[in-house]
Formats: structure tokens, sequence, C-alpha cells
């Protein structure tokens, strides 16, 4: 299939499902799980118009060299902005996987008293668990993070133990029926190595012994431990507006770093201020316990899908030709979409919030309510400015720049209408995706809710607001 990776358009959808949209008109659809794809290759020119589109219906991990590179592309946008990862170990490079001796998914962020941060190139700040298997890199306009930790590849679920976890409490102690069958079966196998090591046992004892050992045991030959304890680096994007549990805590280290920093680039130096923002750190650095400062570390999915049946592909009519596939914006409820270099990110909510990352490290954001206004957020001479724009009266375009703010801000108001539009439609299916059976249901919250009270989005505000603002078309009001 000839087309080039960087005219495609990603999306990935709430439900964690993939679509990417390439030049040529061919379409790769990926499961929320990650364990399947479709593609649609695109309409042959020479062709007769009622012929059928073809369509290439694969397990992702088995998927054929022709396809593997559309196809990891696909998983690394996935994994970048899902919940959980998937993570084939046929398609990790080899340079990229490690065995791991530890498989505790836990990690433990520093203390406030005794915490040290690194300063990245472009001005990130980033904090590292004490473990060293997890970083949190907080951007330089302190609007976005990533977090970067370490995962085990994923791995097939053992069949043999799925009766004992479909119940409430899987535990020994409250299923003394299965114990008792469990430790007869051991005692059986015992005895029957005994006498096998002996001499005494027959080819029957083996088959019994074989049979016996089969349904609660390891049914079939394990790999060496180099090849089934694997690991890989996992590198994850957010929004500091809609923030998962785990980074919590060390997002909040993060900020009053940055925070800090930005009140130092201000060159306040008054006795009186100083000795205030000292008095006010220290009331505002409370006893942290260990268990807020540890964070559950995002597991990697099975290689198999526990409900392929609910995989469901999205057929469009072929008879329709696009002359811009670029701007075809989808009818459901998407989550993220990267096209042309620009990632546009949908906060959902009661007021639902586009927030835009062009690719700069700046930021721009509607503003709830009053979505004709968007802010443009930017790192500038060591202080966050804001430019706030209107729909009506967007920037004209300048030779040079590195991005047009006017297709940018236009584009991601129709995404946000459209995700409005179908956030409201009764068309909407009620099916529940492949993902949602059988685990919890972990909706990332506002930050200000979980942020403890020594950094709180107030704080940010303020400190954002005291840095240059203009507003865009219109002059400002005369003081004299």
């Amino acid at each position: 299939m000839e087309t080039s990776l960087s005219d495609s358009l990603m999306i990935i959808y709430e439900d964690e499902s993939v679509d990417v949209r390439y030049g040529n008109g061919a379409q790769l659809q990926m499961s929320p799980c990650g364990c399947e794809f479709m593609l649609v290759k695109p309409k042959d020119p020479s062709g007769h118009p009622l012929q059928p589109t073809e369509r290439v219906r694969q397990r992702t991990r088995f998927t054929i060299s022709v396809y593997k590179e559309f196809i990891v592309a696909a998983l690394a946008f996935r994994n970048k902005y899902a919940s959980r990862p998937y993570l084939p170990e046929e398609l990790i490079p080899a340079d990229r996987k490690k065995p791991f001796v530890s498989i505790d998914s836990d990690v433990l962020w520093p203390k406030w008293s005794s915490f040290d941060a690194e300063l990245g190139p472009a001005g990130e700040t980033i904090i590292r668990s004490e473990e060293g298997r997890a970083a949190l890199m907080l951007s330089a306009s302190g609007d976005e993070f990533s977090v970067e930790f370490t995962s085990s590849l994923s791995k097939t679920q053992r069949r043999s133990m799925q009766g004992f976890s479909r119940d409430s409490d899987s535990s020994p102690g409250n299923h003394p029926q299965q114990q008792q069958i469990s430790n007869l079966i051991c005692q059986t196998s015992n005895v029957e190595n005994k006498q096998v090591h002996q001499g005494i046992g027959s080819r029957r004892n083996e088959s019994i012994r074989s049979r016996s050992c089969s349904p609660r045991t390891l049914s079939t030959a394990q790999p060496t431990p180099e090849k089934m304890y694997q690991s890989t680096t996992v590198v994850q994007h957010h929004s500091c507006c809609a923030v998962a549990p785990p980074w919590c805590y060390p997002l909040s280290l993060a900020r009053h770093l940055w925070t800090t920093r930005l009140s130092k680039a201000k060159e306040i130096r008054t006795k009186e201020i100083s000795e205030n923002t000292q008095e006010h750190e220290s009331i505002n650095k409370p006893e942290i316990s260990i268990t807020e400062r540890q964070s559950h570390l995002p597991l990697a999915l099975p290689l198999t899908c526990p409900s392929p049946h609910r995989h469901r592909w999205k057929v469009e009519d072929g008879l329709v030709e696009k002359e811009h596939p670029d701007q075809d914006l989808p009818t459901e409820l998407l989550k993220v979409m990267r096209c042309q270099g620009v990632t546009y990110r949908i906060l959902s909510g009661t007021v639902s919030v586009i927030e835009v990352s062009p690719g700069d490290g700046s930021v721009m954001r509607s503003n709830g309510v009053l979505n004709n206004y968007f802010t443009h957020h930017k790192l500038l001479s060591g202080q966050v400015k804001e430019v706030t724009y209107h729909l009506n009266s967007l920037p004209p375009d300048v030779p040079g720049q590195l991005y047009s703010v006017c297709s940018i801000v236009s584009r991601a108001d129709r995404i946000l209408a459209c995700y409005n539009e179908a956030k409201q439609s009764l068309k909407l299916t009620a099916t529940p995706s492949c993902l949602q059976e059988g685990r919890r249901s972990s909706q990332p919250a506002r930050m200000e809710e979980h942020l403890p009270n020594l950094v709180s989005f107030e704080q940010h505000v303020n400190v954002t607001q005291t840095a240059e603002s203009r507003f865009v078309g219109e002059q400002p009001p005369d003081n004299e």
C-alpha cells in the first residue's frame, strides 16, 4: 500500500478505538483493545465504480510486513492517549525491550521536603519516582504534561483461572470447595511424581499425571524467563485540566516548582514579598502519607481480547468521493485528533472544551461557555503570556510563521461543534465497547479536585493572569 504517514488524519475516540485516514483514500481502523484492525484499501482509479473496496481484517500482532509500518504508527498513537497501552512483543523493536525483575506496578514519588526536580532542554519540569521506573514531565507552558513509565509487555490471559476470577472475591479462603479440589489435585500429582521417580510408575501413570495436572497447571511449555518477563517504556500525554488519579500527586510537585520558577522570573526582590512567599510555602507543605505518594501505573492490556464480538467497524459509502479527507470530521465522540502535526483534544464535561497543541509547546483552549473565544497560552521570555482570539477577528497569516492560527482555531471550532452535536444526538449506539466489560471506569477528573491544597488551579490562574495579556482584534483601553 503506497501512501505517506505524514498525510494521515489520526483519531482516537472516547471508547479508545482508532481511526486513521490517509491521503490516498485508505482507512485504518483499530479496535479499542488494540488486538484487531481493519484496513480499507483505496479504490482503484481504473476499476469499475460499483466495484467494492477491498478490506483486510487481521490480528494486530500478526500483521504482515506490508502493513506493519502503518500498524506500528497507529498503535503508538493509541498508546500515547489511551488509558492502558497495548504492547505486543511482535511489534516492539528489540532495542526497546528489556527484562525486568519486579512486577510491582506501584511506584513511590518523593516527599515534598526532599524531592529534586530536573529542568529539561525545552524548559519542562521533570519529576522522577524513587524507584526510577516512572517520570512526569510538565511542559514549559504548564498546560500539559507527559508521563514515561516502564510497563510489562502484553501477555495472554490464563483461561484456566477465569472461573475463579469471575467471582467478586477470588481468594482461596472464600471458596473452600475449590481449595479442596486444588489441594486434592496437587496431592495426586505429588504421589504420582514419587512413583515415577522410584521406577514404579508406568506410561499409564504418566498419562494420568499429565491429564490431572493440565487443567490446573500450565498446559503448554512456558518460555524462558528472559522472554516471558520483558518490559518496555511507555509515554503518555495528558492535559493539566483533566488529570487521572495516578498522576495527581507528582503533578502537584511539578506545578509547585513551575509556579516558583515563574515567580523568580518576574524579578520580584522585595524583602516583604519574599518573606510572605516563604511563609506561605512553609504553611502549605503538609505531611503526605506513603499511600498518597504511591501511584498505580497503567497495566498493559492482554494480547487477546476477551470480547471480540464487541468490535465494530465503521463502513462508509464508497461511492461518495471526498475532495478534502483532512476536513472530513468524525460524527462520533472523539477524544484526540491529530492532523497536519497539530493535536486537538476534547475535554469532556458539563461544558466541553477543546485544547489544541500546535507543536511548539504552546496550547490553545476554548473558553468554556464562551466558546467563540480561544486563549493561546505560550511561554515568552520566561513568562506565560496569554493571547485571546475571537472567531470573527482571527489574526491573518504572516509569511514565515510556523502555523496558521486562523486555520487551527477554525478547525478546532468545527471539531468542538461536531462533538457537541454528536453528544446531543440520539443516534449514538448504546453497545458497550470491548474494554467496558469487566473493568472499573476511572474517568480523569478536573485538576482542582485532586491536587493538594498546596498547588491549586486558582493559583495557576493567578500566576498566568499577572503575565502580559492582550486581546487580538481590539485596541487596549487608554488609561491616561
